[in-house]
């Protein structure tokens, strides 16, 4: 039986120079590729995401529909995969664009979302996904719990003002405020008590988002760092788009930053794994100061090509 090939692109996300932000391997054209091959082949790969890329629906109205997997499995949505894959897409002219901002939608598991791709002189400069409003979740009580799994002090914490609480804007996160850089820097996971963790979190939730709001970077708003649970470890991740979105609507919904109709974030993150990112929110509130979008945007450069046979 003939092997199946099929071409990849290797992009980092949130990054202006190779070997920095958030890698992603983008398979363009997966025509012919099953979902388990799919899976199989984001396992290969090892990295937080890699993502496929399939014509739409008929009646979705979208450029393209993108799977997305981790090495364990498929989710409905995430924040890096999207930018690095319609960079890919507008860069392999797989997708019409032209100077100035062009809005592509996507069809993915959390629905038909749009995408803007900003080009100027021919270059595509930067990507911007636009996510779903925010849902906010419980608060997560179990403090001790929490302290013990990513070994802080319960003193890091700042449960009035800013508790720990699942907030998604397309995929969950448990957004972790704590009061100081040095607290974030100085998470250490227990895996053990990570897992609890998750045991204790709304079925499908994983992932867990630390966060101060003492960057590095004076023109940045906050310090993060992001958790996740992949094959029974606990794995960090350099750059989270989804994530970045649910840290732009809980800073803006409890008004822990000064909030205008449209405030922009800047979120710094990956310096603890050696690839610095930087990744840009935009939180559009109405007149009322309900939340009415969040965009998370930033730049991708392509690393490397190949092609998979299986």
């Amino acid at each position: 039986m003939a092997r199946k090939r099929c071409a990849y692109i290797r992009v980092d996300v949130f990054a202006k120079k190779p070997f920095g932000g958030n890698p992603l391997a983008v398979f363009p054209d997966a025509r012919g590729v099953t979902a388990r091959e799919m899976q199989l082949l984001a396992k290969e790969m090892n990295l937080s995401e890699t993502t496929f890329v399939l014509p739409p629906s008929r009646e979705s109205g979208a450029d393209a529909r993108v799977r997305i997997f981790t090495p364990d499995m498929e989710i409905p949505y995430a924040g890096h995969p999207t930018i690095g894959t319609f960079y890919t897409l507008a860069k392999e002219g797989k997708i019409r664009v032209r100077d100035g901002m062009t809005t592509a939608r996507m069809e993915a598991g959390a629905g038909v979302l749009p995408v803007e791709i900003h080009r100027s002189k021919g270059v595509v400069r930067k990507v911007v996904t636009v996510q779903r409003k925010p849902e906010f979740g419980k608060e997560f009580d179990d403090i001790d719990l929490l302290a013990e799994a990513l070994c802080v002090d319960i003193k890091d914490f700042d449960l009035r003002k800013a508790p720990p609480q699942v907030v998604s804007t397309g995929l969950p996160w448990l957004i972790t405020p704590l009061r100081t850089r040095k607290a974030v820097e100085g998470v250490t996971v227990n895996a053990g008590a990570f897992a609890k963790v998750v045991e204790k979190l709304p079925k499908n939730v994983v992932d867990v988002y630390t966060t101060s709001l003492e960057p590095i970077d004076r023109r940045a708003t906050a310090h993060s760092r992001g958790f996740f649970m992949a094959s029974g470890s606990v794995l960090e991740d350099p750059a989270t788009g989804s994530a970045s979105g649910c840290l732009g609507a809980y800073l803006v919904d409890r008004h822990l930053i000064e909030v205008k109709r449209r405030t922009a974030i800047v979120n710094e993150q990956g310096f603890a794994v050696g690839r610095p990112s930087r990744i840009e929110v935009q939180v559009e509130t109405s007149s009322d100061g309900a939340i009415e979008s969040i965009r998370v945007g930033g730049s991708v450069v392509e690393v490397m090509r190949g092609v998979a046979e299986f």
